[in-house]
């Protein structure tokens, strides 16, 4: 076994001492423990993790009754996962006991699985040698994949034969992608050739588990540059992104194949507490993959790609759903991706109304999507920023002002205008319309008498 002495950085010379009193629970027992997987690498990268899992020599009884003996809640998932899930004060510890994976046959999870004592079998089943770290209390790590080597050089690669590792579980080849479009690490080179050729096995996969790993990725700070790499493996789940790889826009308001300009809106979706919203990043992924498709040439020889809105969409809901998306963020991307080549006139009422008939969560989100799509623009595509700008600012107004975009939120009832005359029944709804209209026109203050006076003067 490989093993060396581990140099924290200042902020982790000490693990939490619910996570150590674990460890010690076990060791003092006569049991191996260590901290192992994501946590033990975010600590090699100078990331504080968010959770903590330990790998022991101890079996889930073992386990299960080390753990009531030291009045450690705990949920025991053995039966499925050969897990314990200690409940301490501070935080959940997932505890597996070191374990031998039987056969893959469907490609996506061990035939079987049995326990061990040996750390080495434990740690030759992991997925990548970032993630097959084992670090015990005393800051010592067992790595005998070189594991930590390929953190400090930035490498995604497999324990042992790559092309082993994801016949056995295709997901690791998401998993793979997503880990370097979150840390920005390369792919190493004979793992991404196994990636590629296995790649149509990611069909064996639960949608929800492609889904997870998909979102995760298109949200993180690398993401583009992870898409411009595995754009071929992605196919698989969205073939028309391959269709757009080198695909000439023959426009001048374009300097980028629409490959490339979708990859340069996605890099303009901001990145807050370091990943993109998923809405947004969803909707730049998808917001140009109809125009291969719609893609036209006139008489005069000019490009367009008319309806090429719709025709995304389209893509993006049959995709979305085939990853079983909630229904509602699906609904919520493809709406921003029928919108992202509308610009209504910058004017108060226009945009108001515009809001009104779409929501202000819809609007915002829509802005910020238009502004990454012309900045991906050539010098004269961007011509529309200065539009954009203007209605942006005029939604910024709006919410400022605390203003209402939905006829239900004005300040008077349906009782308000019953008891000025009006009779039940479809006139009120009509009523409200055109009090709203005119509340959005600037006609009337949203204020409960001025409104009353005004629907005084409207016919019942």
């Amino acid at each position: 076994m490989n093993e060396t002495v581990f140099n924290f950085n200042d902020s982790f010379r000490e693990m939490p001492q619910y996570v150590t009193g674990i460890l010690s629970v076990l060791e003092n027992a006569g049991f191996s423990a260590y901290v192992v997987g994501g946590a033990v690498r975010d600590m090699v990268l100078g990331v504080v993790p968010h959770d903590y899992d330990v790998a022991t020599s101890a079996t889930p009884d073992a386990v299960v009754d080390l753990l009531e003996k030291n009045g450690i809640a705990y949920t025991d998932m053995a039966a499925k996962h050969g897990t314990v899930m200690a409940l301490t004060g501070s935080g959940p510890v997932e505890i597996t006991t070191f374990r031998i994976d039987g056969g893959y046959s469907d490609g996506r999870r061990p035939d079987e699985v049995g326990f061990t004592r040996d750390i080495n079998e434990d740690v030759m089943r992991r997925d990548f040698t970032i993630n097959s770290l084992y670090l015990d209390r005393d800051g010592h790590i067992c790595d005998i994949t070189g594991g930590i080597r390929d953190c400090r050089v930035r490498l995604i690669r497999t324990v042992g034969d790559p092309h082993e590792r994801f016949a056995e579980d295709a997901l690791r080849i998401m998993r793979a992608l997503r880990f370097a479009a979150v840390l920005g690490f390369d792919i190493e080179d004979s793992t991404f050739a196994a990636m590629e050729d296995l790649a149509d096995n990611l069909r064996l996969i639960s949608a929800e588990r492609t889904a997870a790993e998909f979102k995760t990725l298109v949200c993180a700070g690398f993401a583009s540059r992870t898409i411009r790499k595995g754009y071929r493996i992605l196919s698989e789940i969205i073939p028309e992104l391959a269709e757009c790889y080198g695909f000439d826009q023959h426009s001048v308001f374009h300097d980028k194949d629409v490959f490339e300009h979708t990859l340069a809106v996605l890099d303009g979706i901001p990145i807050e507490n370091s990943k993109r919203d998923p809405e947004l990043a969803l909707a730049a992924v998808f917001h140009d993959l109809g125009k291969p498709s719609c893609f036209r040439i006139n008489a005069n020889g000019i490009a367009h790609m008319k309806g090429h809105p719709e025709k995304s969409a389209l893509i993006a809901r049959r995709v979305l759903k085939e990853l079983k998306f909630p229904p509602t963020v699906i609904n919520r991307v493809c709406t921003l991706i029928d919108l992202h080549d509308t610009f209504v006139r910058p004017e108060r009422y226009t945009v108001h109304k515009f809001i009104s008939e779409n929501s202000i969560e819809t609007v915002t989100k829509l802005c910020i999507l238009q502004r990454a799509d012309i900045m991906a623009h050539s010098m004269l595509g961007m011509k529309r920023m200065e539009k954009l700008e203007a209605i942006t600012a005029i939604v910024d107004e709006l919410k400022a002002e605390g203003a209402v975009f939905e006829p239900e939120k004005l300040d008077i009832t349906g009782e308000d205008l019953i008891a000025i005359g009006f009779r039940q029944g479809p006139g009120i709804g009509n009523a409200m319309r055109q009090l709203f209209d005119m509340y959005m026109r600037g006609d009337v203050a949203n204020e409960h008498d001025s409104l009353v006076r005004c629907a005084g003067e409207l016919p019942d």
